[in-house]
C-alpha cells in the first residue's frame, strides 16, 4: 500500500513542491523512505495528490491531483457523550474509520466530571487519533473533534435531521428521513456516554427533533454503539 502523508497546506497543483507536516517528516524518518519514492499526500480537507519525497523526505513533488475517496455521501456528525477517555479515543478512531465527518463531545449527565476534564485537556490528541484513522482507511477528509460542552449548545448548532440511539427503537429510519438525509447531505447522530443520556436528556434530544434508531437487544459499550449507529446509516450514506 502507497504510504500517506498530511501536507501542512491546502492541496496545490500538478508540479507544486508541498512540505509535509512536521509529525508526518518523522514517520518518514522512521520508516526509512527517501527522496523518489512514490507516496500519496492528503491535506485533511479534501484535497489529495500523488507525487514523490524530495528534498530529504521533508516535501513531495505533487504529479497528479487525486478525487477525493473513501467519504460518505451523508456527512454523518456523531454527537458523544463525554466517558473514560481511552473508549472515546477508541469510539473516534473507528468511528473515524466508519465515515464519521465530525465528533462533538458532550458533557452529559451522567459523564463523570474527570472524564470531562481529561477530555477537554486531550483534543489535540483525540484529532491525532482521527487523523491517523483516515490516512489507515484511505479517507480525503478529517473529522473535526469539539467539546466537551453542553448538550442544548450541541444541538442548537448540530446538522439535520438528528437521530438518537435509543434502546428498544426501530432498527432503521423512514424513507421521510433517508431522502431527507440524502438531500442535505448532512446528519447528526446522538450517543450517550456510559448509562446512556438521562431521560430528561433524550427529551431534550427528541423536542429538537429526533428520530429514534434501535441498535439491537443489547446493551453496547459506548465505542461499540459508535461503530454499530454509524454501520446502520452507511446503507444510505
Amino acid at each position: 500500500m502507497t504510504a500517506r502523508f498530511f501536507i501542512d497546506a491546502a492541496m496545490g497543483r500538478a508540479g507544486d513542491v508541498m512540505a509535509l507536516a512536521a509529525d508526518e517528516r518523522r514517520h518518514v524518518r522512521s520508516r526509512r523512505l527517501s527522496d523518489g519514492e512514490r507516496v500519496i499526500v492528503l491535506d485533511g480537507l479534501g484535497g489529495r495528490g500523488e507525487g514523490t519525497l524530495v528534498l530529504s523526505g521533508t516535501a513531495v513533488r505533487v504529479e497528479r491531483v487525486l478525487r477525493p475517496r473513501g467519504e460518505a455521501v451523508v456527512a454523518v456528525t456523531v454527537l458523544l457523550g463525554a466517558a473514560e477517555p481511552a473508549r472515546v479515543e477508541w469510539a473516534i478512531e473507528k468511528g473515524t474509520e466508519c465515515g464519521a465527518a465530525a465528533f462533538v463531545l458532550i458533557e452529559a449527565a451522567r459523564s463523570q466530571a474527570a472524564h470531562v476534564a481529561a477530555l477537554a485537556s486531550r483534543l489535540d490528541r483525540l484529532r491525532r487519533i482521527a487523523a491517523e484513522a483516515v490516512k489507515q482507511c484511505d479517507r480525503t477528509l478529517v473529522p473535526t473533534v469539539t467539546g466537551p460542552g453542553p448538550l442544548k449548545e450541541a444541538l442548537d448548532f448540530a446538522p439535520r435531521p438528528l437521530v438518537l440511539t435509543s434502546p428498544g427503537g426501530p432498527a432503521t429510519l423512514s424513507d421521510v428521513l433517508v431522502e431527507e438525509a440524502r438531500r442535505g447531505g448532512l446528519l447528526a447522530i446522538a450517543i450517550g456516554p456510559e448509562g446512556g443520556f438521562d431521560p430528561s436528556e433524550e427529551a431534550m434530544i427528541r423536542e429538537a427533533g429526533a428520530a429514534d434508531l434501535g441498535l439491537g437487544p443489547r446493551m453496547l459499550r459506548l465505542e461499540t454503539a459508535v461503530v454499530a449507529a454509524l454501520s446502520r446509516l452507511a446503507a444510505f450514506g
